[in-house]
């Protein structure tokens, strides 16, 4: 039932080569295929190729932001599902309305212990691929084996009556 890390693709986001060299290579230690690109265009050169598992950006970069690069993802047919964790130094009220309207699944200041970050991606993994499979029941009809929740008449009754108790 534990998932098998060592598969999961992650394309990370970061202007700063020396940044995105050490997240790299720290994932990587960390038993994932990590790879790197420099700007939002390298990187979705590089969805053309391969669906990463997940993508971890920078919020600021030149040229295409994180926030751009998310709703790009978002918007492909192959990409669409794919969850994307921002980055940034500098975290506002703003920034977080606009995190949410780019499909983030979630946002971790910089500079951000490597630690949290394996956590934060495997958090957000497992939601997505929990997602995907309750989506391929349904679009399987496998769900129709499971014996219907009862009415929320029923239900509030229920809750009322221990509510009393």
């Amino acid at each position: 039932m534990f998932p098998d890390w060592s598969q999961t693709v992650i394309l990370l986001v970061e202007d700063d080569p020396e940044t995105l060299d050490g997240y790299v290579e720290f994932l990587t230690s960390a038993g994932f295929v990590a790879v790197g690109r420099r700007s939002a265009a390298a990187a979705l050169a590089f969805v053309e190729e391969t669906t990463p598992d997940i993508v971890v950006t920078d919020i600021a970069m030149p040229g295409m932001n994180g926030f751009a690069l998310a709703t790009a993802l978002h918007a492909g047919e192959r990409t669409r599902a794919v969850p994307v964790i921002g980055m940034t130094g500098c975290w506002n009220a703003e920034m977080q309305s606009q995190a949410v309207s780019a499909g983030l699944s979630a946002m971790i200041a910089k500079p951000c212990v490597p630690s949290h970050l394996v956590a934060e991606i495997k958090r957000v993994v497992r939601r997505s691929r929990l997602m995907a499979a309750v989506l391929t029941a349904m679009d399987n009809d496998s769900l129709r084996t499971v014996a219907p929740l009862p009415s929320a008449g029923l239900r509030n009754a229920v809750l009322r009556r221990r509510s009393t108790s």
